[in-house]
Order: C-alpha cells, then sequence, then structure tokens
C-alpha cells in the first residue's frame, strides 16, 4: 500500500490546484506517487540484498525465485530499459509465468482473489460452466450433448484489457535478477489488486469481465445489464435466507457447503455485522459456514449473497510498453503494462444481489417460562 505524508499531500494538491493542464498535471502526481513508494521497495530489496550476499540462511527466508530463461531475458530488458529506451511491442514478451505467480502471491493477500478461480495465463480459452446438466454411463446421446452446452460456456480470455502504469526505478539496475523479480512483482501486484477486484464485482463485460452484479446474458451494446437489487433479505434467520439460498441452489440443483457476503466496508460496519453477529460477536446466522468479505469496489447500498469458487478469470499475456508522453521523470521510467483478461461466473445463480440498507439488526429472542403458582 502507498503511505503519503501530509505534507507531501499538500505539495501534490497545490500542485493539482495551480496547474494549467489538469491532465498533464495529474498524471505527473500519479508517477511522483509511485516513483516516492516504488523507491522506498527498492531500498529495501537493496538492503535484502546485501544481507543475503553475507548470509544464506536469510537468503533462504526470502523466497526468491530460479528464474527460467525466459524470465531471465525479460528481466534483464527491464534492467537495460532503466538505462535506455527499450519497448516490449509485442504480447508474448512477458513471461507469462510471472502472471501466474503473482496472482499465486495475490490470492494469499485478498479475500476477493480466494473466491475467483483463476485459468493458467498461457491459457487463450477456457471452459467454465455449473455442472448443473445431467450427465450418464452410457454414450452421449443428441439431448445430453444440447444440455450440457446449455450450462457450459467458452470464456475467450483476451477479450478485457487491465491497463496499469509501473514506475520502474533507475535504481533498479544495481539489483541481481531474482530481486528485479521480486520488485516487478510487487508492484504488479498492487496495480492488479484493485482491477481485478472491480471486474470481479461490478465489470460490465465491454472489453472487461463480467461481474457478480451484472447478468451475464443480458446485454445493451456489449455493456451488461445489472442484476436486480432484492429486497427480501432483512435478516440471517432461516426465513431470511430462504429466497436467497433456493435462488443460488438453482431450486436444489446445487448443494450450498459455503457462502460469502460481498459488501463494501461501510455497509458491513452499518447493516451486515449488526444483522450478523449478537452483542458478544457470535455468528447468528442459520446458515454457519459463511463469511464476510469487504471490498471498496462494492458499490455502497448493495450486496450479495455469493458461492465462492464459480467465478473464473484469466489472463492471456501482458504487453509492456514505455510512456513517453508526459515529462520525463528524472529517476524513473514509466511503462504501461497491458494486460489482457476475461472472466465471468459460472451461471447468474451464483450471486443473489440485495439491498443492504433492509437488514434489520440482531435482537434475540426472550422466552418467558410461566411458573405456575403453588
Amino acid at each position: 500500500m502507498i503511505n503519503i505524508n501530509e505534507e507531501t499531500q499538500k505539495q501534490f494538491i497545490e500542485k493539482l490546484e495551480n496547474a494549467e493542464d489538469k491532465s498533464a498535471a495529474i498524471v505527473e502526481v500519479i508517477n511522483e506517487i509511485q516513483e516516492q513508494n516504488n523507491n522506498e521497495i527498492i531500498e529495501q530489496l537493496m538492503k535484502e540484498q546485501e544481507n543475503a550476499i553475507a548470509d544464506k540462511e536469510y537468503e533462504k527466508k526470502l523466497g526468491l525465485r530460479t528464474l527460467s530463461k525466459e524470465e531471465k531475458d525479460f528481466y534483464s530488458q527491464i534492467k537495460l530499459g532503466a538505462k535506455q529506451s527499450v519497448t516490449f511491442d509485442q504480447n508474448d514478451a512477458f513471461p507469462t509465468s510471472i502472471i501466474d505467480r503473482t496472482i499465486a502471491d495475490l490470492q494469499t493477500k485478498s479475500e476477493i482473489m480466494k473466491l475467483i478461480k483463476f485459468t493458467p495465463a498461457d491459457v487463450k480459452k477456457w471452459i467454465t460452466g455449473s455442472y448443473t446438466g445431467s450427465a450418464t454411463w452410457k454414450g452421449l446421446s443428441k439431448e445430453l450433448v444440447g444440455e450440457l452446452e446449455a450450462t457450459i460456456g467458452s470464456l475467450n480470455i483476451e477479450l478485457g484489457e487491465l491497463t496499469a502504469y509501473l514506475v520502474i526505478p533507475k535504481a533498479i539496475t544495481d539489483l541481481s535478477l531474482p530481486f528485479v523479480d521480486k520488485f516487478f512483482r510487487t508492484v504488479l501486484q498492487e496495480a492488479m489488486i484493485q482491477g481485478i477486484e472491480e471486474g470481479y464485482l461490478i465489470g460490465d463485460g465491454n472489453e472487461a469481465p463480467i461481474g457478480i452484479y451484472k447478468q451475464i446474458d443480458k446485454s445493451t451494446d456489449g455493456v451488461h445489464t445489472d442484476k436486480t437489487v432484492n429486497t427480501d433479505v432483512t435478516n440471517f434467520s432461516p426465513k431470511g435466507l430462504a429466497k436467497a439460498k433456493n435462488y443460488l441452489s438453482k431450486d436444489g440443483k446445487r448443494v450450498l457447503t459455503e457462502l460469502v457476503i460481498l459488501c463494501n466496508p461501510a455497509d458491513e460496519a452499518n447493516f451486515v455485522d449488526p444483522a450478523l453477529y449478537d452483542a458478544t460477536g457470535n455468528n447468528v446466522s442459520s446458515f454457519k459456514n459463511i463469511r464476510v468479505v469487504p471490498s471498496v469496489k462494492n458499490p455502497q447500498g448493495k450486496a450479495a449473497i455469493a458461492i465462492p469458487n464459480t467465478y473464473t478469470m484469466g489472463f492471456g499475456g501482458i504487453k509492456e510498453t514505455k510512456y513517453d508522453q508526459t515529462l520525463a521523470l528524472k529517476d524513473a521510467d514509466l511503462f504501461v503494462s497491458k494486460l489482457y483478461g476475461n472472466g465471468r461466473a459460472d451461471d447468474d445463480n451464483t450471486a443473489y444481489v440485495f439491498d443492504v440498507t433492509k437488514l434489520e439488526e440482531y435482537v434475540p429472542t426472550v422466552k418467558t417460562i410461566a411458573v405456575p403458582q403453588a
């Protein structure tokens, strides 16, 4: 995460207020913020590199990767790019193994990332389905093939484009390749995580993933339609969850073993937690295997009860280009990373959207037992 002190914030605000070209000033401020943050990462890695040279046990604890030839060639270009102009013109210039490893790291840091099934990065198309079609030990009939095709769709991984700006400090030339790898994956994670969460939740499907708040098969001019926001979830009692669970199970065709409540952090505090927990913090939901996953990318006012691991996302590759259309940075180069990918849920019934403001605070039921008089 990027931390900026109060004095630096004032300087950035002043620069934006006084700029004649607001657009150029915004890009320049973004560059300076990224440069400041990434230089701190470089300094930390320099210290780690020095300690690793002197202490082999310490080096093992850093978890440095053994790089493939393809990865070494790529990072050598990155280091060269910090000295002179280098442009990566081909989509396959970026080793897909780096994408796979970066996503694996992200899944240990983001609860939403844990809900997504990621395809291998070198796969261009991927089959995604709800697996609710019929099956038989006998040979497949034409009717059965048609029924299976109705529940299984193809996901074109290369349709969407997630753009990230990566500032590469020139000091990267002082790092060995394993530490360049560690730096690159660190900044790539920060650039990717917000975009992936946004795509999973509210992506409109127009050169982007189809988010869980959108309908898969209904769109206008490529923009997918919002799902209906239901108003029936007012508590997490058996009756309160009945309609949502029936929808998610596809009227009994799917067994629900785990559920998540996706919401905005503000709605978690104001509505979800008061309805889900009692005064001592005990979960009062009738469905005990349920947990809350907040995200700043989740729109306020609505939430979703969703089934984990029923959403597939994949990335086909990254295109790296050097960005030279703004003022040159003194100590860093700006690269534009375009990550080509896509994503969608197995079906619309994997997430039940509801008005989170309708949730009522949990009030324990008090039973009065009449004691007969003697």
